[in-house]
């Protein structure tokens, strides 16, 4: 090891407990200042500004430190390898000159000189600070002092407007309300008028109303009980019309037993010639099939003739003998009428005349049971009588 290694490592370790010693002191100097700094500006300034005044003592302790303990670590990374090539060898270091440990002193007094004008600089800055968040704070509280009056005062008229008006709109409503407490008791006493008269008037109609119902109940017992007699009578008339009726059929039974007896009994002395002629006798239905054709449409046609006089007639006039305008038209429709009942008699022959040929009856007079005539039968094959017995007046319809 030459003379100057020795000689620099000694002078590491002359310095390096020093620094060790005096540096954490000097920062927990720096620290403790910064702290209560602060501490009293937290104190004094609002809470908006306590972040910034801490940054600030952080930043002047930190500056301090590093300054403070810059060389010490330079000089003890330059004797650290020189130290461990000592500690191979096992000796002892040797002890400071004075020379050295009066440059140790001299440089140690230096950094805290460095370290106490930082630390000023940084008193000054923050003194600086806190006067203008002071003016600061002042400004705004004289502005806030400022606009709050003119809002109280803003408010204090706007409350006296506020009153005003409502103790304006409160007459109002006051004067309103007497008002419609007038109207509402001309109203109502108006409605008890209304309805003292609608009372009577309904008294009145009530009276009137039983008066008739009690008329209507009586008129309806009345019609009740006369409907009765007219179903009693109308009951009795159609049992007397029943009665006869029976009595007319049980006595048309017993004349057609007694002629169906009486033709068995002419039948068996005079016979029916046309049984066996079947060519005379289809040329006779069909005539007579022919000849109904043409009554049903004639009966047709004097049936619409007949109405057609009903709906030209003025229905206020009846159908009489004093009608002097429509004595015409009454010859007529009832003309029309006579001419559609003897046709349909004539009709009522035909129909007889096809039942007679499907009971094998057809040619025989039904009064004296001997043979029609074929001439006759071939003029109007429809009657059911010879000609003695129609010229005789047995029978007109015959």
């Amino acid at each position: 090891m030459t003379p100057a290694k020795s000689a620099a490592t000694a002078r590491a370790r002359a310095t390096r407990p020093a620094a060790k010693k005096r540096a954490p002191a000097r920062s927990g100097t720096s620290r403790s200042k910064g702290r209560s700094t602060a501490a009293r500006s937290a104190a004094k300034r609002p809470t908006a500004r306590k972040s910034a005044a801490r940054s600030a003592a952080r930043k002047s302790s930190s500056a301090a430190r590093k300054s403070s303990a810059k060389r010490p670590a330079r000089a003890r990374s330059t004797a650290r390898r020189p130290v461990r090539a000592a500690s191979s060898t096992k000796r002892r270091p040797a002890p400071l000159t004075p020379s050295q440990r009066a440059a140790a002193k001299k440089a140690l007094a230096a950094k805290k000189v460095l370290a106490a004008k930082k630390a000023a600089a940084a008193k000054k800055a923050l003194a600086a600070r806190r006067a203008a968040e002071l003016r600061r704070t002042t400004a705004h509280r004289a502005a806030t002092a400022k606009k709050a009056t003119a809002a109280k005062k803003a408010l204090a008229v706007k409350k006296a407007a506020a009153a005003k008006k409502a103790a304006a709109v409160k007459k109002a409503a006051q004067a309103k309300k007497l008002q419609a407490a007038k109207k509402a008791a001309a109203v109502k006493k108006a409605l008890a008028a209304k309805r003292a008269v609608e009372q009577k008037k309904l008294a009145a109609e009530q009276k009137k109303l039983a008066a008739e119902k009690k008329a209507a109940d009586a008129k309806k017992a009345a019609e009740r009980a006369a409907a009765a007699e007219v179903k009693r009578k109308e009951a009795a008339e159609r049992r007397a019309v029943q009665e006869a009726a029976r009595a007319e059929l049980r006595e048309q039974k017993q004349r057609e037993r007694q002629e169906a007896k009486l033709r068995k009994e002419q039948e068996r002395t005079y016979k029916n010639p046309y049984i066996d002629d079947e060519k005379f006798v289809e040329a006779v239905s069909e005539d007579l099939q022919t000849h109904r054709a043409e009554l049903d449409r004639q009966v047709d046609q004097l049936l619409k003739e007949a109405e057609a006089l009903v709906q030209e007639r003025d229905p206020s006039i009846g159908w009489d003998d004093d009608a002097g305008d429509g004595l015409g038209g009454d010859i007529e429709h009832e003309l029309d009428v006579m001419q559609a009942e003897r046709l349909r008699l004539e009709l009522e022959e035909i129909d007889a005349a096809f039942a007679r040929m499907r009971t094998r009856a057809f040619g025989m007079c039904e009064s004296c049971h001997k043979p029609i005539g074929r001439d006759r039968l071939r003029a109007m094959p429809h009657k059911s009588l010879c000609i003695d017995c129609a010229k005789g007046g047995l029978g007109v319809r015959r």
